[in-house]
């Protein structure tokens, strides 16, 4: 049996390169509008202490590596995909890609391909203190879930036919399942615990 597994990447890191004794043991702070937009991230050190930074709010984001000191960037997704709580001190991070997951297997000689879509709305939420020290890494890029409204849809293909349903919102393992046997699709009934295999995080 062949597997062909497409894996997709969640978080998209961007990363600011400084001179380490320069940076002094610098974190990184995030620019936050009055409405809890992150509008960019930046290091900029006793500049930042006092909150503020070109008329918006500095908060601290990450933390600088507690042995080297030196800087380890930020997080950020571009405008309009990142929040921060001022009373939690949390930060939301939405991810609005497409994800698409498919898996290739071999029955009596013809290739069946099985996929789910998941059209965005991958959200992580952390702290600053999540980033202190080793954590950083052992959260491993951080764990993220799907909003409730976020849609998915599933397919099956075999000798080029096509069996697909969509979802609106996310949806239970059980609920997927009634969705698939009412649907009367053989292909799709063939494969309803890969497909929920597929859609992995966003069935609830």
């Amino acid at each position: 049996m062949k597997k062909n597994l497409s894996i997709f990447g969640l978080l998209a890191i961007i990363l600011l390169t400084f001179n380490i004794s320069s940076a002094s043991a610098d974190p990184t702070y995030a620019l936050v509008d009055a409405n809890g937009n992150v509008t960019n991230v930046i290091v900029c050190g006793s500049a930042c202490a006092g909150g503020e930074w070109a008329g918006q709010k500095a908060v601290l984001q990450v933390a600088a590596d507690p042995v080297t000191g030196e800087n380890r960037g930020g997080f950020w997704h571009g405008p309009g995909t990142t929040t921060y709580d001022f009373n939690s001190g949390t930060f939301t991070m939405t991810d609005n890609r497409a994800v698409v997951n498919s898996i290739s297997e071999e029955e009596n000689g013809e290739t069946v391909t099985s996929s789910a879509v998941i059209n965005g709305g991958a959200t992580t939420q952390f702290k600053y203190s999540d980033t202190i020290g080793d954590n950083l890494f052992t959260r491993l890029g951080f764990a993220y879930g799907y909003k409730e409204e976020t849609s998915a849809s599933v397919s099956v293909n075999k000798n080029n036919i096509t069996e697909s349903l969509d979802f609106g919102n996310r949806q239970t393992g059980v609920q997927i399942q009634e969705s698939v046997q009412n649907s009367g699709l053989q292909l799709l009934n063939s494969k309803i615990q890969t497909l929920i295999s597929l859609l992995g995080g966003w069935v609830k």
